[in-house]
């Protein structure tokens, strides 16, 4: 079943307007009146919807059942990676995290970052909405602008796992998980300090040099098939 993006979802809305660019999905989609879909608030709500009434400028959808977080992890799980200079490696990051299951994701400013020239917000939002949709999630995953490392840590309440290749094997407790990358050429010697002094986790993802996204990518995997089955 197809899923929809719609903010203006409430735990007692009974009908719902769609508009904008979840209409034009809806044509793409062929939907027509009398088709069931799912629409998520990205806040945590997700409801079963039944499309009711089609217009030119908008479509009318009566709301059959509300669930509270469907499928999201038990815990709140933080993305903080080095900034990558290739815009489609990070927005290819924004969107597969965003499947997994990650709730914030926080682009990092790190001694030996590349080269950024501009941060594209609004087209990072765009893609998780778009992998939101896919993956039938309830929950939109924070984006925020790039920061320090420092600044990170200052208000990061998380347990604090970094990838690393000196690392244990990954394992879990419960709680919410912030999961920090280094950029390519790694964490410089003063940041290494900030996070031992920070008393961070260490996992290794094994013997391969991963890049960074793919890295962040197989941390957040390990987290979802771990939460997912109890372990």
């Amino acid at each position: 079943m197809e899923c929809l993006y719609v903010p203006t979802l409430e735990h007692d809305s009974r009908e719902i307007l769609i508009e904008g660019d979840e209409l034009r999905h809806l044509r793409v989609l062929r939907c027509r009146e009398g088709d069931t879909l799912y629409a998520s608030n990205g806040r945590g709500l997700r409801a079963l919807i039944r499309l009711h009434h089609i217009e030119s400028q908008y479509a009318r959808a009566t709301v059959e059942a509300i669930e509270n977080a469907p499928g999201e992890l038990p815990y709140r799980l933080t993305l903080a990676i080095g900034m990558l200079a290739a815009r489609a490696r990070f927005e290819w990051l924004v969107e597969k995290s965003t499947e997994l299951g990650v709730a914030r994701i926080v682009p990092l400013v790190l001694d030996r970052s590349e080269n950024i020239h501009s941060f594209r917000q609004e087209r990072w939002h765009a893609k998780a909405i778009a992998a939101l949709k896919q993956a039938r999630r309830s929950v939109l995953p924070a984006i925020e602008m790039p920061q320090r490392l420092e600044d990170f840590l200052a208000t990061c309440t998380a347990t604090l796992i970094v990838c690393t290749p000196d690392g244990n094997a990954p394992s879990l407790e419960p709680g919410d998980l912030a999961i920090v990358i280094g950029p390519e050429g790694g964490f410089s010697p003063r940041e290494e300090h900030i996070l031992a002094s920070v008393g961070v986790r260490k996992w290794s993802l094994g013997s391969l040099r991963l890049r960074s996204e793919t890295a962040a990518l197989v941390a957040a995997s390990f987290v979802r098939i771990a939460w997912s089955t109890h372990i």
